[in-house]
């Protein structure tokens, strides 16, 4: 029986799987791609069939609340299949594959004629559609715990965060453009493209033993504890509360100073903020690697919170790209340790319940911003203060996570 030094030494001279690791992050970037151009859409096909402006939302917020529950019992389900049949492509299968004809089916709609039962037809479909997008994202990013030793998956975890940054980068960029591709093609790409990556992460999934799994304790039943759950959660929450709140109050900002005048528009500048989170990224999983990923994350979460309060000061475009610049940087120091430090809560053969819990976090937040904090209730001042209240809580997250020793 190996010490717990020695499993660490071992772990660490363990190679990370390169090429699995960006299948996942390319699935991960065409996840984000499917829901922004979902988003990009859907206000159109729910006008077309009836439904009001306000309609929207309220989809929105109902898919976010379903994602609370299915994200954990996807990721749960996983581990499940993982330990009785080795994999977990199952249910990623199955999400993606149902992904994608929904969003081949959902544009054949606009050919029906507006009524009561086409609406609830085309309600039923999306509903189902964001409940097989969530069944695959969980279960699919628990596969990094097989392509990188524990103490390198903040490293692999950079790749993620790269295609996260980058995808995110589109929607407000690209989005005029991809309204002008219209629904059908929009969708029938996407649809393709999801496809394509989930049979490129089949196909380079390893078979063999993962290069974190050691088979000694692996297999050893180690029981789940509430309290690390509650901190993935928790991480989830207030990570991706602080996010929501500075990508759509820094605009408003800018628009009060009217930076637009000056030929810089606001979109150019979110992009500009997940474009530096997404470059940030690599350096910042090296990084995690040697001084931790418990240190990083805290010190995204101090840099993050000063260039929040330094957004009130913004009064010309320079300072203005700093800030951008400066808030992708600190988030990129929090975002890229989330999955790592999920994965930390729980047992190796639990991976899949740990990042759904994470992302039940995630959609909490989404919910929230949907119901009652994205209404326009609070001033610029207020989502700042807020979003620093959240980034406290992600500290004190993280920071019981370090005092663990992890």
């Amino acid at each position: 029986m190996r010490t717990l030094n020695q499993v660490e030494v071992s772990e660490f001279r363990q190679p990370t799987l390169w090429l699995p690791v960006c299948a996942l992050a390319l699935v991960y970037a065409m996840f984000a791609l499917g829901w922004m151009i979902y988003r990009v859409h859907l206000p159109a096909q729910m006008t077309q069939f009836g439904f009001s402006a306000q309609a929207v939302p309220l989809l929105l917020l109902i898919e976010a609340l379903l994602s609370i529950a299915v994200e954990p019992l996807a990721g749960a389900f996983s581990d499940r299949t993982n330990r009785h049949r080795g994999t977990r492509f199952p249910i990623i299968g199955v999400g993606v594959a149902l992904t994608a004809l929904l969003f081949v089916i959902l544009p054949a709609l606009a050919f029906a004629e507006p009524n009561t039962t086409t609406r609830w037809i085309l309600v039923s479909l999306l509903l189902i559609w964001s409940i097989a997008m969530s069944c695959f994202r969980s279960p699919a990013l628990a596969l990094l715990k097989r392509y990188a030793p524990t103490l390198r998956l903040p490293q692999a975890a950079s790749m993620l965060t790269f295609a996260f940054g980058l995808t995110a980068a589109a929607t407000p960029l690209a989005s005029p453009a991809v309204l002008k591709l219209g629904t059908t093609v929009s969708f029938t790409c996407v649809a393709i493209l999801i496809l394509l990556s989930a049979i490129w992460l089949r196909w380079m999934n390893p078979i063999t033993l993962a290069a974190s799994e050691p088979a000694e304790y692996f297999n050893s039943a180690q029981p789940i504890a509430l309290v690390p759950l509650a901190r993935s959660f928790g991480l989830g929450l207030t990570s991706t509360l602080a996010l929501r709140l500075a990508i759509e109050t820094f605009p408003k900002i800018l628009a009060q100073i009217a930076l637009d005048k000056s030929g810089v528009q606001p979109p150019l500048l979110v992009g500009l903020l997940f474009i530096s989170l997404a470059i940030a990224a690599i350096p910042v999983g090296k990084l995690a690697v040697r001084q931790g990923n418990s240190y990083t994350m805290l010190l995204g979460v101090v840099i993050t919170a000063l260039f929040l309060g330094s957004m009130i000061l913004v009064y010309s475009p320079a300072i203005a790209v700093i800030v951008a610049l400066g808030l992708g940087i600190g988030f990129s120091l929090i975002l890229n340790g989330t999955l790592p430090f999920a994965l930390e809560q729980v047992p190796p053969d639990r991976a899949g319940l740990g990042i759904g819990i994470f992302f039940a976090g995630v959609a909490t937040a989404s919910s929230l911003m949907l119901g009652t904090l994205g209404t326009g209730v609070l001033s610029p001042n207020g989502a700042i203060a807020l979003a620093i209240v959240a980034l406290i809580g992600a500290g004190l997250c993280i920071g019981a996570n370090w005092r663990r020793g992890t």
